[in-house]
């Protein structure tokens, strides 16, 4: 299975999104479900509670979300999927920062999703945030990398990135001898910096000599960031009165949320990026993912004007997935534009669960939604219900 979608995802690269390309989709997403009640016990004890079996179903729409909080416990797929001589890659958790660390979600990564997670999120990233391919850029990442959170799913996107985006001196000179025979000593030029430390400081002061140097050069920059990150930069920069004015085509991608410290609002952070680094709105850009998905989505803006719409700020995913906003209570889809609850079917998640049910809030906008933030339990007794049913076996 993980073949036939890998091979999906990159048709999706190469071609972009169409009409046979989703109808494509529809039937790839049926497979998707039918493999994955077969190999997932818990989805699979979710379905039959719910009465929706492979076979029955004729939308990716129709297959049953899992709720995201499920993910707290083991998935344990017994199919095709796992290798039972083999431990995991890699075993994503959540920040936990809601509820405390106990509570976080885990994912399992296969070698095999490990790699297709790379080419899902550096696809969906060069098309978001990279439309105008401004060439190898200055990286500096203000968050979590693989290197200091093996366990993060974000810090591997962010280490990703860099490696593939960002720009070593290495690469504006000849090869020596030393570098042609590999001698000790003569290890390759990181291609990107960072700021930020495994106990989850950021180094305020080497972030904004970074900055400072950068400034004074002509390589356009790419800032990978928390928005807790960039909030405290900028306001380094406010108290030191520095203004600076990074190279053009400069850019910004941050996180979104308000998790471990404080944050800018939305308006707030794309008047500060101006202010203090001289880049303008459309180039900052909100990334929203999560550790349950294996892809993420971005805001549109500078997608949209590069292909010159003029259209709502949103947040847009690739062309593997799909994505509702359902009604809290009931779990029924609601028309844009009303508040309710994100649902996602992402099929580079083919070795897991695709179809996951958030507590995050949002509404339907333009090509995809906008977030609100995260739903109190008061409000998520369609969530509650259905994580009632999978732990009691109750028929609903």
């Amino acid at each position: 299975m993980i073949e036939t979608v890998s091979q999906f995802i990159d048709s999706c690269l190469a071609d972009g999104d169409s009409t046979e390309r989703r109808e494509h989709f529809e039937r790839l997403a049926l497979e998707v479900f039918a493999f994955q009640y077969e190999t997932v016990p818990l989805y699979r004890r979710l379905c039959d509670l719910r009465r929706v079996r492979p076979g029955k179903v004729t939308s990716w729409r129709e297959a049953p979300a899992l709720p995201a909080d499920a993910l707290k416990e083991d998935l344990d797929t017994d199919g095709p999927a796992r290798n039972c001589d083999a431990p995991p890659a890699r075993v994503f958790l959540s920040s936990g920062t809601t509820k405390g660390s106990e509570h976080r979600s885990r994912h399992s990564i296969s070698a095999r999703s490990l790699s297709l997670y790379r080419r899902s999120s550096l696809g969906h990233l060069r098309s978001m945030v990279l439309p105008d391919r401004p060439g190898p850029m200055a990286v500096l990442v203000l968050g979590p990398t693989a290197a200091t959170h093996p366990n993060s799913s974000l810090g591997h996107m962010f280490e990703w990135a860099g490696e593939e985006l960002g720009f070593s001196p290495q690469q504006e000179r000849e090869p020596t001898d030393a570098d042609r025979t590999g001698e000790i000593g003569q290890a390759p030029t990181p291609a990107f910096d960072a700021a930020f430390d495994a106990e989850g400081h950021l180094d305020l002061a080497a972030a904004v000599a970074w900055l400072e140097r950068a400034a004074a050069a002509t390589r356009p920059v790419l800032l990978l960031c928390l928005t807790t990150t960039i909030t405290a930069v900028f306001e380094e920069l406010r108290d030191r009165r520095l203004q600076l004015r990074l190279p053009a085509d400069s850019r910004i991608v941050d996180t979104g949320g308000r998790k471990g410290g404080r944050a800018l609002s939305r308006n707030g952070l794309l008047k500060a990026a101006w202010r203090f680094l001289h880049i303008p709105a459309y180039l900052c850009v909100t990334e929203y993912g999560m550790t349950e998905l294996l892809s993420q989505f971005y805001d549109d803006a500078l997608h949209s004007r590069w292909a010159g719409r003029l259209e709502p700020r949103s947040k847009v995913g690739p062309a593997w997935v799909r994505s509702v906003v359902v009604d809290p209570t009931t779990l029924t889809p609601l028309p844009p534009g009303q508040r309710g609850l994100l649902r996602h079917f992402d099929l580079a998640n083919c070795e897991s669960v695709s179809a996951i049910q958030t507590l995050d809030v949002g509404y339907g906008i333009g090509r995809g939604f906008e977030i609100i933030g995260r739903a109190p339990e008061a409000e998520t007794r369609g969530c509650s219900q259905l994580l009632s049913m999978i732990s009691t076996g109750s028929q609903s």
